[in-house]
């Protein structure tokens, strides 16, 4: 069944509530793009609702503006596409390799990309359309990035005895990963991008995900006898975006 979503009174912080018929409790979801959502089951009555949620809402006034600054802090600042230059190498630090790249300007022509060798590729086009070469290499890079992926996510998973459902490959501009409650993994391609023991802590705190769908102390406990120092990498983490080159964040 679809989530319906109903737009609220701004009580406090701006938010919506979505009605779930997966949820159990009440919980909160931020993000830069939703902001806030208060997601509530679906047994809860309208009048339920209109009373428990604004006052829900203010005791978690703390919580809520500490996760806001922590994701617009983990926001990257964008430059100007115009000073973003197209890149002759692209590096992928988890995979320890360097892919170079040749263009060929051609205006009349539609924009493709070619991988000429192991790690070697050749753009065509209209070189001057810029957000239409990164939007090539985005899409290469998303499908090359996938088994890769896949084959570290299930070492893991059966290392550690965590299995997951199924795995998708996204380019999510503000997370590296989700796990749902059905077990479902995303992924990030940009993974690729940072370090090998940055990405592997990342694939590891989504398979946590499948046995403590939330952030509390079972969920850290279960990271930490995964990986000691576990939110040391958090914070590493959170920092790892603004290494990443310009041309990744136009789309």
């Amino acid at each position: 069944m679809q989530n319906s979503l109903i737009s609220s009174k701004q009580i406090i912080e701006p938010y919506s509530i979505r009605i779930s018929s997966r949820a159990k409790y009440i919980r909160l979801n931020v993000s830069l793009a939703k902001g806030l959502v208060v997601v509530v089951p679906k047994s809860m009555s309208r009048r339920q609702i209109d009373k428990l949620i604004p006052e829900f809402v203010r005791e978690k006034k703390h919580w809520i503006n500490s996760a806001f600054e922590k994701l617009r802090a983990q926001k990257p600042e964008i430059p100007v596409i115009e000073h973003c230059l197209l890149p002759e190498q692209v590096i992928l630090k988890a995979l320890e390799q360097t892919f170079t790249i040749d263009y060929s300007h051609c205006p009349d022509d539609t924009m493709s990309v070619v991988q000429q060798d192991y790690y070697s590729l050749k753009i065509c086009g209209n070189l001057h359309n810029k957000t239409e070469v990164f939007n090539l290499l985005e899409q290469f890079f998303k499908g090359y990035s996938r088994p890769y992926l896949k084959k570290r996510l299930d070492e893991l998973s059966q290392k550690h005895c965590l299995p997951y459902n199924r795995l998708s490959i996204r380019a999510q501009k503000t997370r590296w990963g989700s796990c749902s409650s059905r077990k479902n993994i995303n992924l990030n391609y940009r993974l690729l991008f940072i370090d090998k023991e940055l990405m592997d802590y990342i694939l590891l705190h989504e398979l946590s995900h499948t046995i403590h769908m939330n952030h509390s102390r079972a969920f850290w406990t279960t990271l930490e006898a995964l990986l000691s120092g576990a939110r040391k990498k958090d914070k590493q983490v959170n920092l790892a975006s603004k290494t990443l080159p310009c041309w990744i964040f136009y789309k």
